[in-house]
């Protein structure tokens, strides 16, 4: 008797169905992929389009405490404080340096942390010790999420504060008498100084930034005033920004992939290295209190409006705006409203949405 042999048959051809190729197997592959590969670029929008919804509300919390604090104490707080005159070492660190950073370098991010749900982190600073000092080194290295945008890239968790290298593109790392770097919280929000860097001022000029700095033009000189809401030591009250609060830009964004920037303060001799471990800026080392605060320009040594420096810059400046949003940045403005502008925003307009009382009418 012959033995069954449907046991040995398989299944495809016991249902009457022909089995899968391996070509079917490798269109099916390749559908899958292609599937995939139209997708990401609509999931990396939608992350894009959260994170850039989450800078925004950070810097409108931030806009929040600065209202706070100009209603609370009649001004804006500094972009930083230093003693100008005072000549001293301490923890290893001599000041002021020639562009008068002293002690004792708190910076507005420091001086906002209550308002900021960071009021525990604040009580256990001590404002009367140097921004530097080591028995502080675990308050100022804090994370505070607060100033971080989530799309910036280059570091968040917190660098080493680094002097100027010889070439002054490379930076060293400023030790104290301990041996140890200081090392410094990230932000990814700087303050907004106005056209004129005070960093670029003569020490000369540098004791009191309230006052002119006299430049020699080759056939001329011209006094430069700092013309934005914010710089060393100012106390910049809503009334006094005749150009409008609405129409003047309090806080921008600065990508830690182009220089690092602060929410802590100012140590003297420090310089806010270009990043050039990521990229090939063009850009060079600025003063310390780039650290925590940008200008627009146009540099009054060279007042032409090819000297403006609109977010993202391809220069990429350590001392100027800088978003990893695109083709421009998000900016908090004085009434609260954030704006993004376009790297491709007219230089003059750009320039009046950056000075107090400039006169212009950016409408």
């Amino acid at each position: 008797m012959e033995t069954p042999r449907s046991a040995s048959r398989s299944p495809a051809r016991s249902s009457g169905t022909a089995p899968i190729t391996w070509f079917e197997i490798g269109v099916l592959v390749a559908c899958g992929i292609t599937i995939v590969a139209l997708l990401l670029p609509l999931v990396e929008v939608a992350r894009e389009s959260s994170r850039r919804k989450t800078c925004e509300r950070n810097l409108v919390r931030i806009g929040q405490a600065l209202q706070g604090h100009e209603s609370t104490h009649r001004s804006l707080p500094s972009s930083h404080t230093t003693d100008t005159k005072t000549q001293k070492t301490e923890h290893g660190v001599a000041y002021p340096d020639p562009s008068r950073n002293g002690a004792n370098g708190w910076a507005w991010g420091t001086i906002l942390l209550p308002m900021l749900d960071q009021a525990a982190l604040y009580d256990s600073i001590n404002l009367s010790r140097p921004c530097w000092d080591p028995s502080l080194a675990v308050q100022t290295g804090t994370e505070v999420p607060i100033f971080l945008c989530p799309s910036a890239s280059g570091g968040n968790t917190g660098f080493e504060v680094q002097m100027a290298g010889p070439d002054k593109s490379h930076g060293m790392p400023i030790k104290l008498s301990n041996g140890n770097p200081v090392r410094f919280g990230h932000s990814h929000y700087a303050v907004n100084v106005g056209t004129v860097a005070p960093w670029d001022r003569s020490s000369r000029d540098s004791f009191d930034f309230t006052t002119p700095e006299i430049i020699n033009l080759p056939k001329s000189s011209k006094r430069a005033f700092i013309d934005g809401p914010f710089y060393p030591n100012s106390k910049v009250t809503f009334k006094s920004i005749t150009d409008g609060i609405a129409q003047t830009i309090f806080v921008g964004e600065h990508s830690s992939i182009v220089s690092h920037k602060t929410w802590v303060g100012v140590v003297p001799t420090s310089m806010s290295i270009p990043r050039l471990d990521i990229r090939p800026w063009k850009s060079e080392a600025r003063g310390g209190s780039s650290l925590v605060a940008v200008h627009s320009g146009p540099n009054p040594r060279k007042p032409t409006l090819a000297a403006v420096y609109a977010p993202n810059n391809p220069v990429g400046h350590t001392d100027s705006m800088w978003s990893e949003h695109g083709s421009g940045g998000l900016c908090l403005l004085g009434d609260g409203s954030v704006k993004f502008y376009s790297a491709y925003i007219h230089p003059e307009t750009w320039v009046a949405l950056s000075t107090c009382a400039g006169g212009e009418d950016v409408k």
